[in-house]
């Protein structure tokens, strides 16, 4: 099988997704390519790469590969690039996507959406859900830009994205509150006197849209300055939040009737090193299985989330 292995396309992103370390096996029975540069943000040269077989080659090259590998979901001119029946393995989100769904369909890319495979115990497999939590938590402590320690931390939901906020949070001596399935209802109760307001819910698609939590008007209830922070970057329009709409790691915060506000869409970025080791260590057996069965002998825990548009 023919491999491309995309750099990322997102503003202030360095991850890669594979790592030399992690391909150096593969790349015995599998002709891999590799897009130029797409290791120089996490200090990984091309050469690095070359000395464990891997084919360094330009985008053209890359996106005409049988299996196209990335972190974030490619745009439609990438797509373009792809061959009819080929596949793209990476972060799709697609049921709250329907555009991207509509480009693949468009296309007829193969996809197989990272985010939704599982193990037997339905547990994520390419996952950095406690990481994201974690570093968006430090970082809207940057935004808020006083002492953690006197400040009142307010968490929608407890799932592991929210634990992660939790954790750094107690670990800077906030004031931290959980709010449970009934108080996130009545957020004019819950909203005065909290400085940073932190949305770790995955809000339900039928709920996207419809049901708002957070008000445009609520935003007079906050001191001014306090920052709202949303570790689930939905896209604009499906927040839970009202004035929420996704940031990038480049251009990360924005005010709104003088309330901080930051969803970045992709807070593992933060840490481009370490979470470029997680994800290659968690991606390398799963590509691995893809390579050696094919799209038409996949093992059942990939074949129930391949989209076949082919």
């Amino acid at each position: 099988m023919k491999i491309g292995i995309a750099a990322e396309n997102r503003p202030g992103e360095k991850r890669v997704i594979l790592r030399p370390e992690e391909l150096r096996d593969l790349s015995g029975s599998h002709e891999i390519l590799l897009e130029k540069g797409a290791g120089k943000g996490v200090g990984i040269g091309d050469e690095d790469y070359e000395r464990v077989g891997v084919n360094v080659r330009g985008k053209k090259e890359i996106y005409s590969s049988d299996i196209v590998v990335r972190i974030k979901s490619p745009n439609e001119e990438e797509l373009k690039l792809m061959r009819s029946g080929s596949t793209i393995f990476s972060m799709l989100h697609l049921p709250g996507r329907p555009e991207l769904s509509a480009l693949l369909k468009k296309y007829r890319i193969n996809a197989i959406p990272m985010e939704q495979i599982r193990n037997p115990l339905g547990d994520r497999m390419i996952e950095a859900l406690h990481d994201t939590g974690y570093l968006a938590m430090n970082k809207g402590f940057e935004l808020w830009k006083k002492d953690p320690a006197g400040c009142a931390v307010k968490i929608m939901g407890y799932g592991v994205v929210a634990w992660g906020a939790m954790r750094a949070a107690a670990r800077k001596f906030a004031r931290v509150i959980v709010l449970n399935k009934k108080q996130i209802y009545e957020m004019e109760k819950h909203i005065p006197g909290t400085d940073i307001l932190v949305n770790g819910l995955n809000w339900p698609m039928e709920k996207r849209g419809k049901v708002l939590l957070v008000k445009r008007a609520m935003l007079k209830l906050f001191k001014p300055g306090s920052l709202i922070l949303d570790l689930i970057s939905n896209p604009e329009g499906q927040s839970p939040i009202e004035t929420m709409r996704p940031t990038t790691i480049d251009n990360i915060s924005y005010v709104q009737d003088g309330i901080i506000h930051s969803s970045c869409w992709g807070w593992p970025g933060l840490d481009p090193e370490g979470i470029t080791r997680r994800y290659s260590i968690q991606t390398a057996p799963i590509l691995n299985d893809i390579a050696e069965n094919g799209l038409e002998n996949l093992p059942e825990y990939v074949k129930k989330v391949l989209i076949k548009h082919s």
